[in-house]
């Protein structure tokens, strides 16, 4: 969340610079405006772990030539519901969406659309895509395979990804989304805590020789959530959006690589060839309500469903404006002006 130092600026500027700067660096303008939408949607919902934030470590990958700016990912129709988007090294959103595009057109015809994405890079907060698409009337499950950078339980090597997974479905007051990493924290949480000199949880990252750290500076291999459960759902993970799709990853990675790769599953479920559409959303809502009704441990503590704090962040950004740490708020402005991009007002 934002502290008292922070720049706030615009959700709609703040979309702007990020996609010049990205359209300056090769991209397209509607590449680029894809990559922005989803980097300032994750700070709009205060997961600033993959917003703006995020912004050098795509400028390096594209340095580095592991991302192509000019790629366009390609489907392979594959069976009637089941279908493979190789993304080509394109930013992870431009093949994302032909992924969610192309999946609920399948969706539609079939009841269920099944989206391999592989061979992209990174994706962005999978909530995202999640949100987009129970805002279409479908259930949507999400899930992330990369480069190692956690430890598998029990070992004190990089040895898997930290495979987000996000599940989305409508109700009558919006999407409902779960969207987690499989580590205890998300690796941008790493270059936040070193920008503001705060230390991580214990139990939370091992130095880059295997020994626990609460130093930012020092995290290099991030740990599992649950110990054996994180690890095992990761493990999972890669076998359904890596081995599965042809291009397995952290085969050819462990030990010592992390070469910048993203592959993804989409399964999109077509709620109305199941049951009226209306009926599941007033159901969904229903269920919700009882939820937060339920007696409470801490009778000053909320009850919140999936997603409904990050909503709640979002609307309140909306009319506020995105809150930027100050040394992002530097970083983003010295690299728009270093491409002639004219940086966004502070509100």
């Amino acid at each position: 969340m934002a502290d008292s130092a922070s720049i706030h600026i615009a959700a709609d500027a703040l979309k702007t610079v990020v996609a010049g700067i990205l359209h300056a660096r090769g991209m397209s303008e509607a590449d680029a405006a894809t990559l922005a939408d989803v980097i300032v949607w994750a700070d709009l919902r205060g997961m600033s772990s993959h917003g703006v934030q995020r912004l050098p470590m795509y400028l390096r990958i594209l340095d580095s030539g592991e991302m192509d700016p000019k790629a366009a990912p390609t489907v392979d129709r594959r069976a009637s519901a089941v279908f493979v988007v190789d993304g080509h090294k394109a930013a992870g959103p431009v093949a994302m969406k032909i992924a969610l595009e192309e999946g609920e057109r399948r969706a539609k015809a079939f009841g269920v659309g099944v989206a391999f994405m592989r061979s992209a890079t990174h994706t962005g907060a999978i909530g995202y895509y999640a949100e987009k698409a129970a805002a279409r009337g479908l259930a949507a499950i999400m899930m992330n395979g990369g480069p190692p950078n956690m430890a598998y339980h029990g070992a004190k090597v990089a040895s898997l990804a930290t495979s987000p997974i996000a599940m989305g479905v409508p109700s009558n007051e919006g999407p409902l989304v779960l969207d987690m990493a499989t580590a205890t924290i998300a690796n941008g949480r790493l270059q936040q805590a070193m920008d503001q000199g705060k230390p991580i949880p214990a139990g939370a990252a091992l130095t880059k020789d295997g020994e626990p750290t609460t130093d930012a500076a020092k995290a290099d291999i991030l740990l599992p959530l649950g110990g054996p459960k994180g690890s095992g759902l990761s493990f999972m993970i890669e076998a359904l959006t890596g081995v599965l799709a042809t291009r397995p990853l952290l085969i050819s990675m462990i030990p010592g690589g992390r070469a910048h790769v993203h592959n993804a599953m989409i399964i999109l479920l077509d709620i109305e060839a199941i049951r009226p559409l209306a009926d599941f959303r007033r159901e969904m809502s229903a269920l919700g309500a009882l939820v937060k009704g339920l007696p409470r441990l801490d009778p000053d503590s909320e009850i919140l469903l999936p997603g409904e704090r990050g909503a709640r962040e979002y609307a309140k950004r909306m009319r506020e404006g995105v809150p930027i740490a100050p040394k992002a708020w530097e970083r983003l402005v010295k690299t728009a002006v270093s491409l002639g991009v004219a940086p966004p007002n502070a509100k």
